[in-house]
């Protein structure tokens, strides 16, 4: 490794471990009692704690995502018995879990896809811990985390069972509990189930011919999570809880385009390098622009950014001029994301991994336009993971890339912050 490159690499993985000491610092710095949705998140543990796993618990339950998080917790705490905002870290070490699982998977699929020039993959998996809308998922007692990580076993397991040799022997039983890992994630944020008709992408063709070991084992899978899941959904009556139901109805193209934005944003601050065709193609910027601006105007109110941080530090009349530009900006990012992934996919299509986890990732973020309710960007956290994963062929070391990230924890610790602030 040449001294230059040597030096930027120290220099990100500063800026990463920078970012997590200071994310828990404001963990452990943050309020002492629950804020945002982290006191409905704490009802429905009161509820599961009294009437445990069963149909009324189900019936009951508040809220829009499943029951996945609060299982999860409620073992956590019988385990702990922690206290806010200690309490708070137990996602922290999730977020921690997860990049180790993201580092398994680099290294499970390294040979086809992570080609050189590569750089550390333990410092690739890591820059996904300093990139937007992680620090509120990792910082507060939400409900992504844990889905998240169920998600990512899942995707280690499927890595394994189609890629590694070595598991042939076992991979039925692999397959099993990769789709009992799936439908828990699916059963903590529903919209996991995008990765049901992306399944079959994992199925490698050789001489036009699909290989009828991964076939089967991607139908295996896919049978355990219809048989995990469906039945809880039945309970319910449709995918959302019913005293819930009512904030399902309808499509949001204004959370459409923000969740399409906000991937775009992640992606810009982690492999920049997928954007290229925009500078070679000019013609593209300029019909994003005509799409874009006027698609700005769909976006339902003006949205400020770090509203708790920003808003202080603006005029009174600068205020809504400030979200309109934000929707602007929003919007041509939105537009410029679409067009660049779905190129970037289909230019990679011969590689199942990258099929696998760019489209699920695709149709994960155009589904938060289900999400009428209201929004976050933690939605888009959700599918982060398989951003990271279909996008790392295409990181390449350079000399912007710990400025990138630190902007980029920057733009996260900056939105826990301002979640700590409000509440």
């Amino acid at each position: 490794m040449a001294p230059s490159q040597r030096r930027q690499t120290i220099l990100t993985w500063c800026v990463v471990g920078g970012a997590n000491a200071v994310l828990c610092l404001l963990i452990a710095a943050s309020p002492a009692h629950p804020i945002y949705d982290e006191p409905w998140f704490l009802k429905t543990v009161v509820l599961f704690k009294d009437r445990g796993f069963t149909i009324d618990f189900l019936r009951e339950f508040p809220g829009a995502p499943g029951p996945t998080f609060t299982v999860f917790y409620a073992l956590t705490d019988r385990l702990l018995g922690l206290s806010f905002p200690w309490s708070r870290f137990v996602s922290f070490a999730l977020l921690i879990a997860a990049t180790v699982l993201i580092w398994r998977i680099l290294k499970t699929m390294r040979g086809s896809h992570v080609p050189p020039p590569l750089q550390s993959l333990a410092l690739l998996a890591a820059s996904f811990t300093a990139l937007p809308t992680v620090g509120v998922s990792a910082g507060m007692m939400l409900t992504e985390m844990p889905a998240a990580l169920f998600m990512l076993v899942a995707i280690f397991l499927i890595s394994k069972i189609i890629d590694d040799k070595n598991w042939r022997s076992f991979s039925i039983p692999a397959a099993l509990v990769c789709g009992a890992a799936m439908a828990a994630a699916v059963l903590g944020r529903q919209n996991y189930l995008m990765i049901l008709p992306c399944l079959p992408l994992a199925v490698r063709w050789r001489d036009r011919v699909p290989d009828r070991h991964d076939m089967l084992r991607i139908a295996l899978i896919g049978t355990v999570i219809l048989l995990l899941t469906v039945p809880v959904f039945l309970l319910w009556g449709g995918l959302i809880p019913p005293q819930s139901a009512p904030d399902g109805d309808g499509i949001s193209l204004s959370n459409g385009i923000r969740s399409a934005g906000y991937a775009g944003v992640i992606i810009a601050f982690f492999a920049p390098e997928i954007y290229a065709p925009l500078i070679r193609k000019m013609w593209l910027i300029v019909a994003i622009a005509i799409v874009g601006i006027p698609l700005s105007c769909v976006i339902d109110r003006p949205t400020t950014p770090l509203a708790s941080l920003l808003e202080p530090l603006l005029s009174e009349p600068m205020i809504p001029l400030a979200g309109l530009a934000f929707n602007v900006l929003l919007s041509l990012t939105a537009v410029a994301f679409l067009i660049v992934w779905a190129n970037y996919v289909w230019q990679e299509r011969a590689d199942w991994f990258i099929r696998l986890c760019g489209c699920t990732a695709l149709l994960g973020i155009i589904s938060n336009a289900k999400i009428t309710h209201q929004f976050s960007s933690r939605y888009v956290f959700v599918f982060l993971p398989f951003l990271v994963l279909a996008a790392a062929p295409a990181v390449r070391s350079n000399w912007h890339q710990p400025i990138r990230l630190a902007i980029g924890a920057s733009i996260s610790l900056g939105a826990l912050l301002s979640y700590y602030l409000a509440g």
